[in-house]
């Protein structure tokens, strides 16, 4: 099973992943977890690190991770195809993938199976890509003769992340998603960026983010949009808008914050 996994995942162009027992996991969603596996348990998690980083582009003003598409729309692709396939292949097991909303915490899994060290603002940072990854994994009830488990380490501690942090408490990228009206200091904070949604300057610190590798997955290095306006925005499809990272809090919460770098302050 591990070599059929290993050449799936290959022509997925991914190759950042390990193997772990589910008991090696922590479950931090406990409903979510039975309302999607309700008649099997998982015995093993299949931890995938999924490259985004296609560049700096000095111009932006999204978070790179909302440069590409929605990381949602290409989990949820690729999954209708692992699942298929491994259910094909192995039809006395089950399999089921998540990503993002998950039952298990992502971050020590992906430690665990030997994808990276944890850094400071707990964001896995692993040794080709850096911090510039999406998590997910397949868990199933199939059990392997062998894992990838190992011990989790963390990083230096240089504190470099923490000096780059503009907030003293909570984070910029969450802020920057709230709806409603935002208070003057978090406004004057997008300004400041020049982020309209997300903030980067934890990652664009580390010094483990310095030579990082280029995705060599096709969707993330598609119909990327760097930069975008008050006038595309309100522009845009419906159908496209709901392909970006940022249309989850809805298009106002996206107009406000460019309106508010597209403003003399």
């Amino acid at each position: 099973m591990k070599a059929l996994i290993q050449n799936l995942l290959k022509e997925e162009s991914i190759d950042a992943y390990g193997v772990i027992p589910f008991s090696a996991c922590k479950v931090i969603h406990q409903e979510l977890l039975q309302r999607s596996c309700p008649d099997w348990d998982p015995k093993s998690v299949i931890m995938l690190a999924v490259p985004y980083y296609t560049g700096e582009y000095p111009d932006r003003n999204l978070s790179l991770y909302a440069v590409p598409r929605d990381y949602h729309l290409y989990f949820r692709r690729l999954y209708q195809r692992l699942e298929g396939k491994l259910t094909e292949h192995f039809p006395a097991y089950h399999f089921k993938g998540f990503a993002d909303h998950s039952p298990i915490g992502e971050t020590g899994a992906a430690a665990k199976a030997g994808l990276g060290v944890i850094g400071d603002k707990f964001q896995l940072i692993h040794p080709t890509y850096g911090s510039y990854v999406f998590l997910g994994e397949l868990l199933t009830d199939a059990v392997f003769s062998e894992y990838d488990t190992t011990e989790v380490r963390f990083c230096s501690h240089c504190g470099a992340c923490g000096r780059a942090c503009p907030v003293t408490e909570g984070c910029l990228s969450e802020m920057t998603q709230r709806k409603g009206q935002l208070d003057a200091e978090t406004e004057a904070l997008i300004r400041k960026t020049g982020i309209a949604w997300g903030c980067d300057l934890c990652r664009t610190s580390c010094p483990m983010n310095t030579k990082v590798k280029k995705t060599p997955i096709p969707f993330f290095r598609e119909g990327l949009t760097p930069r975008v306006t008050v006038e595309e925005v309100r522009a845009m499809p419906k159908g496209i808008f709901e392909e970006r990272a940022y249309s989850w809090r809805g298009r106002n919460t996206i107009l406000r914050n460019l309106e508010i770098l597209e403003s003399e302050g």
